[in-house]
């Protein structure tokens, strides 16, 4: 199974359990658990980053790019879910992507993702409210680069990439379910280094659209109670997977990760510690000649800075910047450290699932396919 459809697979799951999952300790304060729901059109247009080459200035200014989305989201209307409250009455949901770049040689790329809007303020009455948003998923019909068919794309090497989309939306209430909606922010298409060229399609994008919720009843719009947040921490156990091409026309190679980490809870909202991660990079020897030993041609190690931050009770976004103790930069470890964001769900039973992106100085190194184990005792009731 290619990456692509463990992508749309780990979407469409993790949706699932947001939207129609019912988590036991809260659905018995609230066993008729319900959300209302939005349906949102928005028109898109912004401008294209080049990647400073001259076939990526030529590709800029011969295209011209706008776009479409549609959005399904759910505010839930349980006001004992402390997420709920802690990110005042947020919308989540999923949604359908599609654009033109009236040019053939980047093709006219389609997305399926899973988003959230958090509004900056509870709403209240006020008719003009601004929110964030970012959404996460899988964009595909792109038309990758060819050595042959298509040299002038110098983006991106591979038709199915990630989406991903952040963006600062301001929004006016025209009537108690109608609203107009307007978004600048920035769009970002990439393979991981799943395939080469990996440079990555950049997008500025400025969006205007109209948002209609679709039940007679809303969700309440002010703050309630919050119970205090109990310290306490927790140890992460993970292994990652993935696929690394470092050479345009050349073959994958497997690379995987072992991480361990220590971390301390806040609040409701955020996590930090330190852990030490170790990575193998298959066929180094092919890469390196040296007279290193196999062991340090395959075997890279990292003192890392985590950092989660918790967008539900289970949903959250693992996110770090490490420091190489030992690197090979014939496996792609380019600098001396490298980042790490991405989208991961914790079970009821403390195993976890997600996909996080590693990078170095903003170029991807490889998706990561992770799975883990958390040991934790939680004293907050929920």
């Amino acid at each position: 199974m290619n990456s692509a459809r463990l992508l749309f697979i780990f979407i469409i799951v993790i949706f699932s359990h947001l939207a129609f999952g019912q988590d036991t300790k809260t659905s018995n304060l609230n066993p008729q658990r319900k959300y209302v729901k939005y349906l949102d059109a928005r028109f898109e247009n912004g401008a294209m980053l080049s990647n400073s080459s001259e076939f990526g200035d030529q590709i800029v200014n011969a295209s011209y790019y706008n776009g479409l989305d549609i959005r399904l989201g759910f505010r839930k209307t349980d006001t004992s879910d402390v997420y709920n409250t802690v990110y005042r009455r947020p919308y989540i949901g999923l949604g359908f992507y599609t654009s033109t770049f009236h040019n053939a040689d980047i093709g006219e790329p389609n997305a399926i993702y899973f988003f959230i809007t958090i509004p900056f303020k509870f709403e209240g009455i006020k008719k003009f409210t601004f929110s964030y948003s970012t959404a996460f998923g899988l964009t595909y019909n792109l038309n990758p680069s060819n050595p042959e068919n298509n040299p002038t794309n110098v983006f991106i090497g591979s038709e199915r990439n990630c989406y991903v989309h952040l963006g600062f939306l301001a929004n006016y209430k025209i009537t108690p379910r109608w609203a107009a909606n307007g978004t600048i922010g920035f769009k970002h298409f990439s393979n991981g280094s799943y395939a080469q060229p990996n440079a990555g399609i950049n997008l500025i994008p400025l969006t205007l659209g109209l948002s209609y919720q679709l039940s007679k009843e809303g969700v309440e719009l002010n703050k309630t109670h919050i119970p205090d947040f109990i310290k306490h921490s927790t140890v992460n156990i993970a292994f990652a997977a993935g696929s690394k091409n470092y050479v345009v026309g050349g073959t994958n190679h497997l690379k995987t990760t072992l991480g361990i980490n220590y971390l301390k809870h806040f609040n409701y909202k955020y996590k930090a510690g330190l852990g030490l991660d170790i990575f193998y990079s298959a066929d180094a020897n092919l890469r390196n000649d040296s007279d290193q030993s196999d062991f340090s041609k395959y075997w890279s190690f990292a003192l890392v800075g985590a950092w989660e931050w918790n967008l539900t009770r289970r949903l959250y976004a693992p996110i770090g910047i490490a420091f190489y103790l030992h690197r090979n930069t014939e496996n792609g470890e380019e600098k001396a450290y490298y980042e790490r964001a991405g989208l991961a769900y914790r079970f009821k039973n403390n195993f976890f699932a997600g996909i996080t992106i590693k990078a170095h100085g903003g170029v991807a190194d490889y998706f990561e396919w992770t799975v883990g184990y958390t040991i934790q005792n939680d004293p907050n009731k929920y």
